[in-house]
């Protein structure tokens, strides 16, 4: 599978042949994650949520490629909202309260370099919490189209 690919630079070409099959429609469509209950439970429900999203964090303001982004954060406040976002997404009842993607990256000049870091992060993250591959990329099918409301703005 694409996600499994090893190997030095295939990590952006994997994420950008992932983001163009979303483009065109050739993965599962935006509510397959949402229609599926269990990818909820196989993120670890509430906890799983939680701890993904600060291992995320940590990992997204400590690296080189994409700790700018993240110089200004009010973390505790993005996990929430980060925490809400990943258990809407995986159909855990939650309801995002945040801003909108466009008005809450707007004028942060995020790099597509930063986003795919941040994708890339992601990745690590739930491989290293065993989440199924299922999951992860309905998940990622989720995000991907977000990117053209955060990247450059």
């Amino acid at each position: 599978m694409l996600l499994n690919a090893k190997g030095p630079g295939r990590g952006r070409t994997r994420i950008a042949l992932i983001t163009a099959a979303l483009a065109c429609g050739l993965m599962a469509p935006a509510s397959a994650l949402a229609s599926e209950p269990s990818n909820y439970a196989a993120l670890g429900g509430a906890d799983g949520v939680a701890q993904i999203v600060s291992a995320l964090l940590d990992r997204s303001t400590s690296d080189p490629q994409t700790r700018r982004t993240f110089a200004k954060i009010n973390r505790p406040q993005l996990e929430k909202r980060l925490g809400q976002q990943i258990c809407q997404l995986s159909g855990g009842g939650c309801v995002y309260e945040g801003e909108s993607m466009l008005l809450s990256h707007g004028g942060m000049k995020i790099t597509e370099s930063e986003f795919y870091g941040m994708v890339e992060h992601l990745r690590e993250v739930l491989d290293a919490r065993s989440v199924p591959l299922a999951t992860k990329n309905a998940l990622l099918a989720q995000l991907a189209p977000m990117k053209r409301d955060i990247v450059g703005h």
